[in-house]
């Protein structure tokens, strides 16, 4: 394996998928090609074959300014690299995406996986012991009533305020993820009379986009009704087929789809102007908040599931659930402090 190979991978393997074109056996066409280079194109995202390409980068950076090889890497290398990024201070997410990076290049190469030598195991299981694996810090879970306190500070009287009341509202309302909010299309919305059904084309349970169904009900407050809100917004978008949630350049609403950057943006700027500490308030805290506030209502755990689309209960029960019964249940209230 040369190294003009390895250096030409982050091209050809994490970013731009091989392109069989031009190396198609005999009986295969160059149409051939092309549709199986855009089958394995879609595979990942491109924001997952960036990510992977950063780490691939910084990885081969590395392994560059000690004089050791990338392809194949050597395991005790590996553990090095691994070693020195915990003591930095990186997160045990990050040590195992550096071993899944390192792995996929390996396997595209046709390479042993370094990773899986018992060395850089018995390296990522003593890094676990001795740097832990806390969880990240969650995005704040917004209240009901907090929600009520941004979206009463929105003048909806502009096009800007009118789509940000109804990003929030619906993002609330549906515990949708920002990226589904933002790929929404008029199409996608079924109008019934107890509300809406949104359609989901894709999500992150869902990439091969097999389709799930999410309803929102009609509020009980004016304010915060969060049909109302996205009637109202519709109204001045236009029916002209595209996404729902759209740019806004000066006094012209756009047909470009906002970036998934852009609630979570939107959201915490909202909340200071309302009052509230912006820390830790990404777009997930309608998500989150959601969730929390119908534990705390009493909505069964299988009917919050049913919402959320969490495929995976014990994220309920560890993030939203439990929380809440311990300081419910907590014997602190008892001692008289």
């Amino acid at each position: 394996m040369t190294t003009m190979m390895s250096a030409a991978l982050p091209a050809t393997v994490l970013v731009h998928p091989i392109d069989p074109v031009g190396i198609m056996p005999r009986g295969l066409t160059d149409t051939d090609g092309e549709r199986i280079a855009a089958a394995i194109e879609a595979a990942r995202t491109q924001s997952t074959r960036h990510v992977y390409a950063g780490v691939w980068s910084r990885w081969e950076r590395w392994c560059t300014s000690r004089g050791v090889a990338v392809l194949p890497s050597d395991p005790l290398a590996v553990c090095a690299y691994l070693t020195e990024q915990a003591a930095a201070g990186r997160a045990m997410g990050t040590l195992d995406l550096i071993c899944t990076v390192i792995r996929h290049v390996h396997l595209a190469c046709d390479l042993q996986n370094p990773a899986d030598s018992l060395a850089v195991g018995r390296v990522r299981r003593g890094l676990r012991r001795t740097y832990g694996s806390a969880p990240r810090r969650l995005a704040r879970p917004l209240s009901v009533e907090e929600i009520r306190q941004i979206v009463d500070g929105i003048d909806r009287t502009t096009l800007i305020g009118t789509r940000d009341a109804a990003i929030i509202l619906l993002g609330y309302a549906s515990a949708m993820r920002r990226s589904e909010l933002v790929a929404l299309t008029l199409a996608d919305i079924e109008d019934k009379p107890a509300g809406l059904m949104l359609h989901i084309r894709r999500s992150k349970t869902d990439p091969e986009g097999h389709g799930e169904v999410v309803g929102v009900a009609h509020g009980q407050h004016a304010i915060t009704d969060p049909v109302a809100a996205l009637n109202v917004w519709r109204e001045i978008r236009g029916a002209a087929p595209g996404p729902v949630f759209t740019r806004i350049w000066g006094s012209t609403v756009s047909l470009q789809a906002l970036s998934g950057h852009v609630p979570a943006r939107m959201l915490r700027a909202r909340a200071e102007a309302a009052g509230l500490d912006g820390t830790r308030i990404t777009a997930h805290s309608m998500r989150a908040g959601h969730a929390t506030a119908a534990a705390l209502a009493g909505v069964p755990l299988d009917r919050i599931a049913a919402q959320t689309r969490h495929k995976d209960l014990s994220v309920l029960v560890h993030r939203y659930i439990r929380p809440l019964e311990a300081l419910a249940t907590t014997s602190s209230k008892d001692l008289g402090l």
